[in-house]
């Protein structure tokens, strides 16, 4: 008698059923990644604007921002005298003692705009134009795209960061 080695149909069944459910379930979360990191790029930044707000507050200083040409990395800093020749000074600790701060997509594909960008927020928590020391007269509008595009704004008077 001779013993056949193989896979019973309900063996077979079992694993078409699996590779089933995951074919629907996780192979979809695989693709499109771009956009989370897009979506998680707009996150940092915008809460890293806020963080620069509140130390510009707490320090009584003007902090600097600066969005690179490129428009893949956000620079944080202490602002110098307003009309100096370099506007931006030393850099801002961040939260985590980050030193400099930079705030920059984790992969490639997810850009700022516009870019690049110069601005900062004065010791009341406004923000400034940096060069000059003057108050922004109109919102900041910033926009991060990659698979899909997110808009987040800098509010003229208070300095509030929001989407």
């Amino acid at each position: 008698m001779q013993v056949h080695r193989g896979f019973t149909l309900v063996e077979l069944i079992v694993v078409l059923i699996l590779v089933g459910v995951l074919a629907v379930i996780a192979i979809p979360r695989f693709q499109g990644v771009a956009s989370f990191n897009a979506m998680g790029f707009t996150d940092r930044v915008t809460e890293s604007l806020r963080y620069a707000q509140k130390q510009a507050i707490a320090k009584r200083r003007n902090v600097c921002v600066t969005v690179n040409a490129a428009g893949t990395s956000v620079a944080f800093s202490y602002a110098n005298v307003a009309g100096s020749a370099a506007a931006c000074g030393p850099a801002l600790i961040g939260p985590a003692g980050q030193n400099p701060y930079i705030v920059t997509a984790e992969q490639a594909g997810a850009t700022i705009a516009p870019a690049p960008l110069s601005f900062g927020f004065d010791a009341l928590g406004r923000p400034i134009n940096t060069a000059t020391g003057v108050p922004l007269a109109a919102v900041q509008v910033i926009t991060v795209t990659g698979d899909i595009a997110r808009t987040f704004s800098v509010e003229p008077d208070t300095g509030y960061v929001h989407t």
